[in-house]
């Protein structure tokens, strides 16, 4: 349990910029053609404009999410693995993920009616919310889509941007853009702190401005809490995203590599990559439409 909530807040780290620019984000039309620019920190910021818009769409999406999880000794030999799928959704304006299969075996039943009772509840909970239940989760919501704002501007001044030249990716032509953290960054926002322990690069598709995939190196030793967890300088993480339907980006991939003490008693090299597959786009009420085939990544 502890690993598996180690490997969330790392993978979380390679989504930072783009999970704030989504908590920031309000209904907005598409993005509008803009002038050429060689200034990187603008290309960013464009980048994180688009991402708004983009995950307004997202929310129109299923997909199966592929999880791996394996723990390796010191050679990098594989000690242990294990896998789980789970089937993405969105109900009532939130994200869930079903549980459908364990280390590519189907649920048994007992498991599987767990995992049913289990979206039921959410179910009933959101479809007999009070309204002052309800005016407190869009309060709780828009709260976070402050904190986001706020953050986002933290990640726009803690790096140095540098505009590395441009290379095709999957048939795209995309930004590449080096980011180092500026010595005279000081965080505003709790947790900012972290960024200055990591650089980076992505890659920014120049038509549209889209995240097309995100490289990040742990350079210094990241701290959860007192004894909670360390994460140590080498890690690696990366995150893939692909377009779908000329409509959409949605993430393909993301992957991290690495070594961290958990509860300052063990250190685990290990890695974990999580895929996304069968894209599928639903109207409001959930339903599949029709013509929409499933979208696999590209290989």
């Amino acid at each position: 349990m502890r690993k598996r909530w180690l490997y969330r807040c790392l993978a979380a780290v390679v989504l930072v910029t783009a999970l704030a620019a989504q908590q920031s984000s309000t209904p907005s039309a598409a993005p509008q053609e803009l002038p050429p620019t060689t200034d990187a920190k603008e290309i960013v910021r464009r980048a994180i404009e688009s991402d708004q818009h983009n995950f307004q769409l997202a929310r129109n999406y299923t997909c199966e999410q592929r999880e791996v999880e394996k723990e390796l000794d010191k050679n990098g030999n594989v000690k242990s693995q294990k896998s789980k799928i789970y089937d993405v959704g969105v109900y009532y304006d939130e994200v869930y993920s079903r549980l459908i299969q364990v280390n590519d075996k189907p649920l048994s039943d007992k498991e599987e009616k767990k995992e049913q009772e289990k979206l039921d509840k959410l179910m009933a909970k959101r479809k007999n919310e009070s309204e002052g239940e309800r005016r407190k989760r869009l309060e709780k919501m828009e709260k976070e889509r402050q904190e986001g704002r706020a953050f986002v501007r933290d990640v726009l001044n803690a790096y140095d941007f540098t505009l590395a030249g441009e290379e095709l990716v999957n048939g795209r032509t995309a930004y590449v853009i080096d980011a180092k953290p500026r010595r005279d960054f000081h965080p505003t926002q709790p947790h900012a702190d972290i960024l200055s322990k990591l650089q980076g690069k992505m890659w920014i598709d120049k038509q549209d401005y889209a995240w097309i995939k995100t490289h990040v190196d742990v350079i210094d030793t990241i701290s959860f809490g007192i004894f909670l967890a360390r994460v140590h300088k080498g890690t690696r993480l990366e995150f893939e995203q692909m377009r779908l339907n000329n409509e959409i980006w949605l993430p393909s991939r993301i992957f991290l590599n690495g070594n961290a003490r958990i509860a300052l008693l063990k250190d685990y090299t290990f890695q974990q990559e999580d895929t996304f597959s069968k894209y599928r786009k639903f109207t409001t009420s959930t339903k599949i439409l029709p013509g929409v085939a499933e979208v696999e990544p590209p290989q």
